[in-house]
This record gives C-alpha cells, structure tokens and sequence, in this order.
C-alpha cells in the first residue's frame, strides 16, 4: 500500500438527522438532498435507510477507501462538535458512508484504539455501579458508590472511539488522577508516566506467556496441550509456557492468520528469558517514553489549544493500549486484593529493580 500514492476520494455521509438543514445547507456545494442521497446508495446497492435528510459529500486525500472514510469520520465529529454549541438540534449520521466508485457502504466509525479493561468483566464487576443504603435509608436516598477508579474509568472513556483531543486529554487526566500523589516533587509532574511504565513493564510478561498458551496445536508425541488443559489458572499457564521456553527453542503454534504474530511472540520470550534485566529494563524505558509524549501531547492540547499537532495521532495510536493495560491492572488491584494505586505502582517499581535478585519475584509474578 505504501507504494500507491494517495489520492482524492469522494465520500458521501448521509444523515438521519441534522438540525435546521433546510436553511443552513441549501448554501453548501457539497450537501446533497435526500432524493440525491438515495440514489447514491441505491448505485452502491445499498439499503433504503428508514429516515434520511441528506448527505454532505467530503474530498479527501488517502491510499485506500477505508481511510478516506475515517477521515470524513473525523470531519463528522467537528460538525457535531459545532452543533452541540449552536443549539440546532441533533446531528445524526446514517452509519454508513458511501465512497465514489465502490460498491456498498463502509461502517461510518473509527476503529477502537485498543485500550481494553478486561479485568471488569474478568472478575463480573463490569455492572456492579449504583447507590448504597445507609443506616436504613431508601436507596434512592443513598449516596451514590464511586471510587477513585470508577472516576478515572469516567475520564478515560474517550479512549476508544471519542474525538482526538478528549481522548489524549482524559487518557492522561486518568492516570495522573491515579498514580500522581501531593508529595511528588513539583519538577516531576511526569511521576504519572513513570508510574505506568512501570505496571505495564510488569505485566508484560504474564499476559505474553498466557496469551501464547492458547495459541499452543496438538503435536504427536508432546504432552504441552494436555499440561496446559489440566491448569487451573492462567497464571499457571503462564507458568508452564516459561518453563516450556527454558527448555526447548520453538513451541508447537497454531497456524492460522496471525502465526506470525506469534512466533514474533515466541521470539521475545526467548529474549527474556536469556537476559531479564537488560530486557525489561528496555521495555520499561520504551513505555516510559510512550507514556511522556501522552503527557506533553495533552500540554499541547489543553495549554497550547491545538489539535493539528503532527505527532497527536500517533501518539494516542500507541499510547492507548498502554493507558488501557495500566488501568486494567489498577482495575484488577482495586477489585480482587483492595491494594490502592499508588501501592501497586510503588511494588511494580521494586520488581523491577530486584529482577535477576535471588529474592527478586517470578516473571509471572513480577505485579500482584
């Protein structure tokens, strides 16, 4: 793909709804009426839609249709972002955007950023939200329950899907609300990033040894799959695909779309298991890295009013599975031990300087 040049696509958004159209956009060269609309997805053989206004067609510069429609995604997001000053009403797209030349629609949404917070369905606690009665008092009465965590979980949610700038905002809002604490010194405004470095680092491992356990084909004449079966826990599992890399160069892998992915896997686990420290001190430097330039993406945004900076989208690309990993093990620590923000971030610390110690922790078991 990187050897096509980019060219100019026509993507054509339809609406269910956008406030006041009949005045604010029979001005506009690129608004369509719903007549015109509907005959542009009746050529791209899609759908009558159930309620439709019109459309506004965006020309925009990308090597494939797929992302010329995440560009007008984009383009979308600022006029609902207008509207919702202007007070004229809804702007609702049809869900579907249509692009000159191809045939059907393509889902008119970005794709989610990768910051994923399993451990809230993991430990069924993905629902559990509400009020709490006290000394008898209807629950309606009640105040609300909310904790630290549910607040940065608040702050957060525009990881995945929201507008750039709310998402580089309250992805490191989150963690400074977390793992910054009154007693840091004020030239380290950055504890938060360092913090979170350290989480992930250690997690790493684990989730990479758990992860290829599924990965692991039946093999005449290797008991591996039956060993894994008969575990109970994934740290267990995880535990065993270690102890598996100790003794042999290759794992029996699945094959399928992504062995490659998993024999990349393979490969760094080799790595770390022949040197810890030197590995794991990499890693750590490379997520602290990632997670400084979250911070000063979010000084650009909220200090400098800017949204056009070139290093924004890359940025949150890499930073939001990160962010996501951290706080899915603040989640994890909050809900099954009760150990605080600040005291899982202070052990992950200590794991990591005592990694090839004799008394140092386990890879599996480097964040608890």
């Amino acid at each position: 793909m990187l050897t096509v040049p980019p060219r100019v696509w026509e993507v054509v958004v339809p609406f269910q709804a956008l406030g006041r159209h009949q005045e604010l956009t029979d001005h506009l060269p690129n608004w369509l009426p719903a007549d015109a609309t509907q005959a542009v997805i009746t050529r791209a053989g899609g759908r009558t839609p159930p309620q439709l206004v019109g459309a506004l067609t965006f020309q925009v510069e990308a090597r494939d249709s797929s992302r010329a429609v995440e560009l007008a995604y984009d383009l979308v997001e600022r006029v609902q972002a207008r509207a919702r000053f202007a007070g004229t009403g809804a702007v609702t797209p049809l869900g579907e955007a249509y692009v000159a030349g191809e045939r059907g629609g393509l889902p008119l949404i970005a794709p989610a950023r990768g910051a994923q917070v399993l451990s809230l369905a993991a430990e069924r606690q993905l629902y559990v939200v509400g009020s709490s009665v006290r000394n008898g008092e209807a629950p309606y009465l009640a105040e609300p329950v909310r904790s630290t965590i549910d607040e940065a979980l608040e702050i957060a949610s525009a990881l995945n899907h929201g507008p750039l700038a709310p998402a580089i905002a309250g992805g490191w809002a989150a963690l400074e609300s977390l793992l910054n604490e009154g007693r840091d010194p004020e030239e380290r405004k950055v504890m938060a990033a360092i913090r979170a470095a350290a989480l992930v680092t250690c997690s790493w491992p684990r989730a990479e040894f758990t992860a290829l356990s599924y990965r692991i084909r039946e093999d005449p004449g290797d008991d591996l799959p039956q060993r894994l079966a008969a575990c109970g826990s994934n740290r267990e599992r995880a535990v065993l695909v270690a102890a598996e890399l100790e003794k042999r160069d290759a794992l029996p892998i699945v094959r399928s779309w992504r062995t490659a992915n998993d024999l990349a896997a393979v490969f760094r686990m080799h790595e770390l298991l022949s040197d810890r420290r030197a590995v794991l001190n990499r890693v750590h430097w490379c997520m602290e890295v990632s997670f400084r330039r979250l911070y000063r993406c979010r000084n650009i945004v909220l200090h400098g009013g800017s949204t056009g900076g070139v290093a924004l989208d890359a940025t949150l690309r890499v930073t939001a599975p990160l962010v996501g990993a951290a706080l899915d093990r603040l989640v994890h620590a909050h809900l099954v031990t009760g150990v605080a923000p600040l005291t899982l971030a202070a052990r992950a610390e200590t794991a990591l300087r005592m990694i090839g110690d004799e008394v140092g922790r386990d890879l599996c078991d480097l964040i608890e």
